[in-house]
């Protein structure tokens, strides 16, 4: 399996830093990222062509030294946006081919 897709968190006025997708289901997403985030906050991104993600958070918690586990819904995508997600990342324990 390749590396987690990497995004540059937005500043916020709290600084940037990185985050990591971890899983998704292109409703819901699991991201590690290097700033914990209250519920109901926003997270956005940036990924490596500029697209922004936004990931609205129901939850979080601390993983390590500077990580912090980050759950919530992602808004605003477009059909190709979460198509993309879905081929980087699909879901645990479902193949990409069984879910076309």
């Amino acid at each position: 399996m390749s590396a987690p897709p990497s995004w540059k968190l937005i500043d916020q006025g709290r600084g940037g830093g990185e985050a990591r997708l971890i899983e998704t289901d292109g409703e819901w997403a699991v991201v590690e990222a290097t700033q914990a985030f209250p519920i109901g906050a926003t997270l956005r991104a940036l990924d490596e062509t500029g697209t922004e993600y936004r990931v609205k958070v129901r939850g979080g918690k601390k993983v390590g030294e500077g990580w912090f586990r980050v759950e919530g819904r992602l808004v605003g995508l477009t059909r190709e946006e979460r198509e993309r997600l879905l081929d980087a990342v699909p879901p645990e324990g479902v193949p990409r081919a069984s879910r076309d």
